[in-house]
């Protein structure tokens, strides 16, 4: 299994190492993190934002964030937005400089739920909230080993909004 870090990723997460898992930065279509397993890409990106990128990027960047998610959408993709903080930071609009001081977004934090609530009704979206970065890497990649034994098993996967019944849906050829 090889789990990627898209190359524009510039504050990119730090994974266990495991054997039988190559980590490798290239260019994904979309995302921060997707995985190839047994040479085909897996169907799932993972987003990552801190809080200040995700007021960022909702705010003014909203239609350049809204267009990853229609790629993925294109690409028959589940896209999963991984937010570096707890629902009550962005809620308050507390945004973190890298020493840790605390600001206040300018744009208010319920609004900023009710747009991402929204695009996860709407949109090909899955939410997430991580209180640490160790955390987010260990699920992410857990994400993707867990994707990696359903397919070894011959198991189905129950995947966003979709259930397949044929585990082959899941991956994407890589030609």
């Amino acid at each position: 299994m090889q789990l990627i870090t898209d190359t524009r990723e510039q504050d990119s997460l730090t994974f266990s190492t495991i054997e039988g898992v190559e980590y490798v930065r290239e260019c994904l279509p979309c995302g921060d993190y997707g995985a190839r397993i047994n040479g085909e890409m897996v169907k799932a990106v993972w987003e990552r934002k801190s809080i200040a990128d995700l007021f960022s990027s909702f705010s003014s960047n909203y239609e350049n964030e809204k267009a990853k998610i229609e790629r993925a959408k294109e690409l028959g993709w589940i896209y999963m937005l991984a937010i570096e903080g707890n629902v009550f930071d962005v809620r308050e609009g507390h945004t973190y400089t890298k020493g840790g001081e605390v600001h206040h977004s300018k744009k208010s934090g319920i609004a900023q739920i009710r747009q991402l609530l929204t695009m996860y009704q709407k949109e090909y979206l899955d939410l997430w909230f991580f209180d640490s970065r160790a955390e987010m890497a260990f699920t992410i990649q857990e994400y993707f080993l867990n994707i990696k034994k359903k397919l070894a098993d011959g198991l189905s996967l129950k995947t966003g909004f979709d259930c397949t019944k044929d585990t082959s849906k899941l991956l994407k050829s890589s030609s």
